[in-house]
């Protein structure tokens, strides 16, 4: 297994920066119990920007999280907040 740092990026419409920033941090915890997370960090910078780092020990462990019911429920809270699509970034260590 190999473990992988995955970076997801979303910018929020004016004026929903604290509803985002809550339902991150519901979500962020959550997370950080599942199998195979290694550490989940929640940012928020300027502008409505929101960034999660996460570590997962394997990439099956991230796809497990992502069917996770609560990501689904994070994902449906959060359409009605983003100004556009959020990019999630797999990446390997080299």
């Amino acid at each position: 297994m190999s473990e992988i740092t995955v970076i997801a990026r979303a910018k929020t419409k004016p004026g929903h920066e604290d509803a985002m920033e809550r339902a991150l941090r519901e979500n962020a915890e959550a997370s950080r119990c599942e199998a195979g997370c290694i550490s989940y960090s929640t940012l928020r910078g300027d502008e409505g920007v929101f960034m999660t780092v996460e570590r997962w020990r394997s990439h099956s462990d991230f796809d497990a999280h992502m069917a996770a019911p609560h990501v689904q429920k994070l994902l449906s809270t959060i359409a009605p907040f983003i100004a556009e699509a959020p990019v999630i970034t797999v990446l390997k260590e080299v």
